[in-house]
């Protein structure tokens, strides 16, 4: 949607005059709304309806809102692993078959980023929470009260579906809010954001490991439908924060402007084509993406190798594995401080430049974190490889999750936030929506092939072939570094 503003009022363009109907001009890279009206006449976003403008008390709220959603929605995916023997013994399924419905939630949370990103665009942000978030809730609860292992299967994949809206719109609602790029507050926020998605996918294990040891593994998908439940209720609490959607609500009641429901299709095809789109052109979406994907493919295997191995060559009970995952969050918990270090050494002083000049930050002094991470997270999966044998103490190989975790939260929060400096509030969501496409969709099939990559080369070179994968990865974010400014340059949907 086109906008000018002027300080903090944003308001319709005054482009297209002479048609008697309200007409969109749909590209790839960008819609615009300008209706029909008399020259001189505009329908303005008043300070109040601008959220950047909104009390600190309301946007805090918000926020912590937002991040909590993102928890939610993966841990729903990671609390199943530790309910994979009871899902066995109650269906009778293999093992390769019990790692499905963690395919199957990824596959949703991946197909659903697009189709909630394009459905926000449209008709804004917080009717897509208030229609997604009580879907996500009521599969979940018909995982837990399946009779059979396809509906198990079948209720996950829609739970990833319309939970998917908690990991793109969620993000989009952060870029509402705050100014990323100079806000400290608002940088600390989409930091947080992709923290908790990543902790969510850490926390699982742990959460299950406890649950499955005095209840059934129903209890797994009963733990998840409260939490779910708690984003259903700060759906229906949340306000609009999208900018183009609350000018149309404004349009529409002082103007009289209505949209056409061909002219809502259209606009509804760009938007769902947009993140695709951006993965084909943006110079720096697709090897991002390919990063994130590549690695949450080695999240998923680690997870299943790390459990693999304490409870096949150390013999520790399924509490005692979940509790070897304790390291992971305590190595994500530190890297959080790395990255504060980080942001003082090489982004502060920058920052307060730009805001005293009115000009922006190099996006790329956000990349050293992910530089150091991705040298890291080899270095930690060579050393799960090859400490873990029966011969050597299993606190050995538990404290390579410590780097483990250190090295993902790294590279996984870095590179949204890099992006979210360059894309800014408008293109925020679709940015997300392509990543979380590309991470979650390619990398659901890997817990499929996992067990059988186990069986085949053992423990410590199928470990051992994650590290050699991840060792492939280490030029990007440092490609990104040096030759970033270049390719933004060559971007379509943003200004170098």
């Amino acid at each position: 949607m086109d906008e000018r503003t002027s300080g903090q009022d944003t308001s319709f363009s005054d482009e297209i005059i002479d048609k008697p109907e309200p007409r969109f001009c749909l590209r790839w890279e960008r819609y615009s709304y300008a209706p029909q009206r008399p020259r001189g006449t505009s329908i303005i976003l008043r300070d109040d309806e601008n959220a950047r403008n909104w009390s600190p008390v309301i946007k805090y709220a918000m926020s912590i809102a937002v991040l909590y959603t993102a928890f939610v929605a993966t841990f729903g995916n990671s609390t199943y692993t530790g309910g994979m023997p009871g899902v066995m013994a109650s269906f009778g399924t293999s093992k390769t078959l019990a790692t499905v419905p963690i395919a199957c939630y990824s596959a949703g949370l991946g197909i659903g980023a697009l189709f909630s990103t394009a459905f926000s665009e449209v008709f804004g942000r917080r009717i897509v929470y208030r229609v997604t978030a009580p879907l996500a809730l009521i599969f979940t609860l018909m995982g837990g009260c399946a009779t059979s292992f396809a509906t198990v299967a079948i209720a996950r994949a829609l739970a990833g579906l319309f939970a998917s809206p908690c990991l793109t719109v969620g993000g989009g609602i952060i870029s509402d809010l705050w100014d990323i790029s100079l806000e400290k507050t608002g940088t600390t926020f989409a930091a947080l954001f992709v923290l908790l998605v990543v902790a969510g996918t850490q926390t699982g294990p742990m959460a299950s490991a406890a649950i499955i040891t005095n209840h059934s593994w129903r209890w797994e998908f009963w733990i998840s439908a409260i939490l779910f439940g708690g984003s259903t209720i700060i759906a229906y609490i949340l306000p609009e924060t999208y900018q183009p959607q609350i000018l149309r609500q404004r349009a529409e009641a002082k103007m009289g402007l209505f949209t056409t429901r061909a002219t809502l299709t259209r606009l509804l095809l760009t938007s769902l084509g947009r993140p695709l789109h951006m993965l084909l052109v943006e110079p720096t979406i697709f090897p991002t993406g390919l990063v994130m994907a590549i690695t949450q493919s080695v999240v998923f295997s680690y997870f299943l190798s790390y459990a693999a191995l304490f409870q096949k060559i150390y013999h520790h009970s399924p509490y005692e594995v979940g509790m070897a995952f304790c390291p992971l969050i305590i190595g994500s918990v530190t890297a959080i401080p790395t990255i504060a270090i980080f942001d003082r050494l090489f982004y502060r002083k920058p920052r307060n430049e730009a805001i005293r000049t009115g000009t922006k930050v190099a996006p790329e002094k956000r990349l050293y974190p992910a530089m150091l991470g991705s040298i890291t997270l080899p270095i930690s999966l060579f050393w799960l490889a090859w400490t873990g044998r029966a011969d050597i103490p299993s606190i050995i190989p538990i404290f390579s999750g410590g780097l483990f975790g250190f090295s993902f939260v790294l590279t996984m929060l870095c590179l949204p936030v890099y992006h979210s400096d360059f894309y800014t509030a408008h293109y925020s969501a679709s940015m997300l929506a392509a990543l979380t496409f590309m991470r979650f969709f390619l990398s659901a099939s890997f817990p499929l092939i996992t067990p059988s990559i186990l069986d085949t080369l053992g423990f410590t070179w199928a470990t051992s072939l994650l590290g050699f994968i991840t060792v492939s990865l280490i030029p990007i974010p440092w490609i990104l570094y040096r030759f970033g400014p270049f390719l933004r340059g060559k971007s379509r949907y943003i200004k170098a």
